[in-house]
């Protein structure tokens, strides 16, 4: 059975996606590095368990559509495709273990020191590379469609990101 096949962890999932690039600094040898993400159009769709069921324990996962965009981040799943498409970008974008997270996920590392970037910098915090602040900083952000299938298993999910209107073309 390939890898992509029916996997039960898989969280999310929509008809095409970007690839957003942008730059930032790396934590530890504090060289400027590029950087990949993950996001979704509006129209995708998000696994949740159905709030009209009777009790918790009947209540069974179901598929919602979201209006919004959204930046999908410590990513546990990929497809192979998906996976193939960023390393073609950026071979810094790879899976790793995160001692921080106590988990695996699919992550930016720098171009330099090879040093693990944390997705809660670059998604979480103010004038992350990826959480602008303003339509300057959103400006540089460049975001490439792809028009693919995809599906993912996340564990971080930024609904409707601020100034994402702003970010860029190639």
């Amino acid at each position: 059975m390939s890898d992509d096949t029916l996997r039960s962890d898989v969280n999310v999932r929509s008809g095409g996606f970007f690839i957003a690039r942008a730059m930032g600094l790396c934590a530890c040898c504090h060289a400027s590095t590029r950087l990949l993400a993950l996001a979704l159009p509006p129209g995708h769709e998000t696994l949740a368990l159905d709030a009209d069921a009777e009790c918790e324990e009947s209540a069974q996962d179901t598929w919602e559509v979201a209006s919004c965009n959204a930046f999908l981040f410590y990513i546990e799943y990929l497809p192979d495709a998906v996976r193939r498409r960023l390393t073609q970008l950026s071979p810094f974008y790879r899976f790793a273990s995160s001692a921080a997270t106590q988990g695996s996920y699919w992550a930016n590392h720098c171009e330099r020191c090879g040093s693990l970037l944390d997705d809660q910098d670059l998604f979480c915090e103010p004038e992350g590379a990826f959480l602008p602040t303003n339509d300057a900083s959103a400006a540089a952000i460049q975001l490439l469609w792809i028009d693919e299938p995809i599906e993912a298993a996340a564990a971080g999910y930024a609904c409707d990101p601020e100034f994402f209107a702003s970010m860029g073309g190639p």
